[in-house]
């Protein structure tokens, strides 16, 4: 039994923890393996939209926006490229040349041509574009693609001068780049979206400082992290746990979900795992496509694209349509007719910290 003193000095400690900021990189203490892999991945997704947004522009590098380190297009591909082998590079460039011709049969459509083409990597970019205010979680728009369609004098003068010389559409396209048939992540739920979760996972970082009280004398996560390497029954202890509250997050989630009617749940799904909602600039008129580049075994890039907006319409918007929702583990699996369109999974940021935050993957295959 906790004594008072103890109860809120653990209460305290908590809020601490989390205002911390978000630790969404894999630990190299965790898996040198997977914090390889997810640099790699990072590497190959900003790569690929600063290269996709090169052979846009004809091969030039897109003059705005500069990045959240202060580098421009061409310094932050020259700081990647350096990273990379000839091989590597070579192998990435072919595949963004190859997405940017499937983009551009896209775009250039109905007379329409490419004018510019914008890095869109960080807040507020997007209004700086196209002058329409948009936040991240509103638009995942990497690029943002400016097409012009020139208008004949005739008919200009037929309607008054009510048309421009120049019509302009708005072309955000939010990228996907993998090495395998794995679906990419599209979107990082937060701990909103667990419907209760929160007091789960509360109360999964109360009970594990009850067990080791040591840890409110950590000032900070790498502490904590040093404490847990140092004490082998503290990592077994925190790495089952973080199994079962995985679980029971997840299973508290599907109750909830199953318990929706089917406008909330659509309006779930659409928000918080698929971004299946119309843009701040779909609303005015203008496009948001979703595309999707993967490598096989032997080195042949395939694409896709969707319209998230519109997308999965003909299950949406029909009643009859039904929607399953199945619950493994961390995973909550949204079925129609048998087949997943979109899961949700929960994980710890890291198995090192005894009290990490916990994040989300959107999929939809």
């Amino acid at each position: 039994m906790l004594g008072f003193k103890q109860h809120n000095l653990i209460q305290e400690y908590l809020k601490l923890v989390a205002l911390e900021p978000l630790d969404t990189e894999y630990d190299p203490e965790d898996l040198n393996e997977a914090a390889e892999a997810k640099a790699s991945n990072d590497t190959m997704g900003k790569i690929h939209e600063l290269l996709v947004g090169y052979h846009l522009q004809g091969g030039h590098h897109m003059e705005k926006h500069p990045d959240k380190e202060g580098d421009s297009p061409k310094e932050a591909h020259d700081k990647l490229k350096e990273t990379l082998t000839h091989g590597e590079y070579a192998k990435m460039d072919k595949r963004a040349k190859e997405a940017a011709e499937d983009i551009r049969k896209q775009v250039e459509v109905d007379g329409h041509k490419i004018h510019h083409v914008h890095w869109t990597s960080k807040p507020g970019d997007i209004h700086r574009s196209t002058g329409v205010h948009a936040a991240q979680h509103e638009d995942a728009s990497d690029i943002m693609i400016s097409t012009h369609k020139k208008i004949p004098k005739e008919v200009t003068k037929e309607t008054g001068g009510a048309l421009t010389g120049n019509q302009q559409k708005f072309h955000g396209i939010s990228l996907k780049v993998a090495d395998s048939k794995t679906p990419p992540t599209i979107s990082a739920p937060g701990i909103e979206s667990t419907l209760g979760g929160k007091d789960i996972h509360d109360k999964h970082k109360a009970e594990i400082i009850k067990k080791f009280p040591s840890l409110l004398s950590a000032k900070n996560r790498p502490a904590r992290k040093q404490m847990m390497k140092d004490n082998p029954t503290m990592d077994k202890f925190v790495r089952e746990k973080n199994k079962k509250t995985l679980e029971s997050m997840g299973k508290n989630l599907h109750k909830q979900l199953t318990k929706m009617d089917r406008d909330k749940l659509v309006k779930h799904i659409k928000t918080h795992v698929i971004h299946g909602n119309p843009t701040p600039l779909e609303k005015q008129g203008h496009e948001h496509i979703r595309h999707f580049t993967q490598t096989d075994d032997s080195g042949k890039n395939h694409f896709k694209s969707l319209h998230p907006a519109h997308h999965w319409d003909h299950i949406f918007n029909d009643p009859s349509q039904k929607i399953d929702i199945e619950h493994k583990g961390s995973y909550i699996n949204f079925k129609h007719n048998g087949k997943t369109f979109a899961s949700h999974s929960l994980k710890f940021n890291t198995q090192s910290d005894p009290l990490s935050n916990i994040t989300g993957a959107g999929k939809a295959p």
